[in-house]
């Protein structure tokens, strides 16, 4: 599936949340083949937002508990592509001196950074805690939206 715009990228993520919430399982975004090696992958590159999402999905060996985090992190992973697509969207993604932000996650953890217009290292962080933080930040100036964040 190509997906070329926003506003695509955004209905395909919720309707991909919409499956994994049913509980009837996720066909969106899933690539890799095998009882162990099913992955939830979405990628996103634009000049100034990069997303790639490399997720472990239906691991059929692993324990229910093992699976049921598996779904919370893609859960996670999608909620915050459709925040980063949306905020990326109203041109209030970055900050003065900021040129690019990178968000990834994968089974070793999620992560960040953010880059200056000279390529410099602005800030990062090793989970989206802070991330979170800063987009919440930029949400609530223009009303009672307030992002929500195990």
């Amino acid at each position: 599936m190509e997906i070329n715009t926003r506003e695509d990228a955004i209905a395909e993520l919720r309707a991909a949340l919409g499956e994994l919430e049913s509980g009837e399982g996720l066909s969106r975004f899933v690539g890799g083949h095998g009882l162990m090696s099913c992955l939830f992958e979405f990628q996103w590159n634009e000049p100034a937002l990069e997303i790639d999402f490399r997720l472990p999905y239906a691991r059929v060996l692993a324990e229910e508990e093992s699976q049921k985090e598996d779904d919370a992190e893609i859960g996670a992973a999608i909620r915050m592509a459709i925040l980063l697509l949306t905020v990326a969207a109203e041109g209030k993604l970055l900050f003065d001196g900021e040129a690019a932000l990178y968000v990834s996650a994968d089974e070793d953890g999620a992560s960040y950074s953010i880059k200056g217009p000279n390529g410099e290292m602005v800030d990062a962080g090793d989970d989206w805690a802070s991330l979170v933080e800063r987009l919440n930040a930029v949400i609530s100036d223009d009303g009672d939206i307030q992002v929500i964040w195990p």
